[in-house]
C-alpha cells in the first residue's frame, strides 16, 4: 500500500526529499538460496517514492557497496544530469573517450554520494533503478516504485496498491557475470514485491469498494497478469491516462511497463491474481508458487451469492475515468449521451 509522506517547503518549492542508502544484503529465494542483492534501505524492492507533479524531488544517493551505482528516474522529463545513464554524452560530444566525459556522468563509486534533483512530471506510475550495467544491477533488486500524484483531482479509490514484478536465476544467486548476456529462459523464481507465492501478500478489499492496482515489470519477461472472478479496467499505461479505459480479465505487462487496473470488488471470495504463462507460476519449476497472490473480498465465510454491498460497476467507473483522462489529456469533455463515439437516440 502506499504510504503518503508530507513534503517540505523551502522558499517557493515544494520538495520530496528522499535518502535511499544501497547496501549489500542477502533476498533469500522461495526455497532458501540466499541471492545476494544490491538493496536500496535495505529493502527488495526499494521504497515506494512519491512526489506531487510539478513539485521537486530530490534524492540522494549513498553508496555503501564495493561496486558503483547510480539512479535512473525511469519515466520522468529530468535535466541531462539527473538521468542516472553513466558516460551519458551531452549535446556537443561527438567522441567516444571517456577521459572527455563531465564528472556529473560517471556513477556513484563507493563511499560517495551523489544528489538527483528535479521536477516532478509527468504525473503517473513510474519506477527507479541503477543503469550502471542493468542487467546485472537489476536482477540484484536494484528498483523501486516512484509514483507522482497527478494535479487534476482522480475518480476515487479505496485500496491503493503496487506490485513489482520480476524474476531471478538461482544460478547467479552468489555470483554474477557481468558484461555476459543471459539466457532468458534460465530464470527459475518469479517475484511478486521481492517475494514468491505463498509469500505474497494478498490485496484485500471490503465488499463494495474500489481497488487500483499499480504493476510495474522490472524485468526482463513479459506477464499476462490474470484475475479470477472479476474483469478490471486498464486506465494508464506507462504512466499515461487512457482516453478510452480498457476492460480486461488478463493484461500483458512487458518489461517496463506500467499498468494501471480499477477493480470493483464486488464479488465476494478469495480469487487467484496471477501471471498466466505457467512456468512463472512455480518455485524453481514447482507449482504452485512464484508470480502468484490473491484478491480477497469480504470476509471468510463468504456468501454462495453475490449478497452485499456493490461496488459501482465497471461502465460507471469508466465513465469516471474517461472523463479523467479527457481532462488530463487536454480534451474536450465528451457531449452528454455519447458512449463509445455514438450518439445515443
Amino acid at each position: 500500500l502506499i504510504e503518503r509522506i508530507k513534503p517540505k517547503i523551502e522558499g517557493d518549492r515544494t520538495v520530496w526529499e528522499y535518502e535511499l542508502v544501497v547496501s549489500e544484503e542477502e533476498l533469500p529465494l522461495a526455497d532458501g538460496t540466499p541471492y545476494k542483492v544490491w538493496a536500496f534501505n535495505g529493502t527488495v524492492p526499494g521504497p515506494t517514492l512519491l512526489a506531487r507533479e510539478g513539485d521537486w524531488v530530490r534524492i540522494t544517493l549513498i553508496n555503501e557497496t564495493s561496486n558503483p551505482h547510480t539512479i535512473h528516474s525511469h519515466g520522468l522529463y529530468v535535466p541531462l544530469r539527473m538521468d542516472g545513464v553513466p558516460h551519458a554524452l551531452n549535446g556537443g560530444h561527438q567522441g567516444h573517450g571517456m577521459e572527455h566525459m563531465p564528472a556529473w556522468t560517471q556513477p556513484v563509486e563507493p563511499g560517495g554520494s551523489y544528489t538527483y534533483e528535479y521536477i516532478a512530471r509527468p504525473a503517473g506510475t513510474h519506477f527507479y533503478h541503477c543503469h550502471v550495467n542493468p542487467n546485472e544491477h537489476l536482477d540484484r533488486g536494484m528498483s523501486g516504485a516512484l509514483i507522482v500524484l497527478p494535479r487534476l483531482q482522480e475518480p476515487p479509490v479505496d485500496v491503493d496498491v503496487i506490485w513489482l514484478i520480476d524474476e531471478w536465476n538461482s544460478a547467479y544467486a552468489q555470483q554474477g557475470t557481468p558484461g555476459h548476456p543471459r539466457e532468458m529462459g534460465d530464470y527459475n523464481f518469479f517475484t511478486i514485491n521481492g517475494a514468491s507465492f505463498p509469500a505474497t501478500e494478498a490485496i484485500r478489499a471490503a465488499t463494495g469498494t474500489v481497488v487500483r492496482l499499480r504493476i510495474i515489470n522490472v524485468g526482463v519477461l513479459s506477464h499476462p497478469m490474470h484475475l479470477h472472478g472479476h474483469s478490471f479496467l486498464v486506465t494508464h499505461k506507462d504512466g499515461q491516462p487512457l482516453a478510452e479505459p480498457v476492460e480486461m480479465d488478463t493484461v500483458l505487462v512487458g518489461p517496463a511497463e506500467r499498468v494501471d487496473l480499477i477493480i470493483a470488488a464486488n464479488n465476494p471470495g478469495t480469487w487467484h491474481f496471477h501471471c498466466h504463462a505457467s512456468p512463472h507460476v512455480t518455485n524453481d519449476g514447482k507449482y504452485p508458487g512464484g508470480m502468484m497472490s490473491h484478491l480477497v473480498v469480504g470476509d471468510d465465510p463468504f456468501p454462495e451469492t453475490g449478497e452485499g454491498p456493490v461496488a459501482p460497476g465497471l461502465e460507471e467507473l469508466r465513465r469516471s475515468w474517461r472523463r479523467y483522462a479527457r481532462a488530463a489529456l487536454g480534451l474536450p469533455p465528451e457531449a452528454e449521451g455519447r458512449v463509445m463515439g455514438r450518439v445515443e437516440e
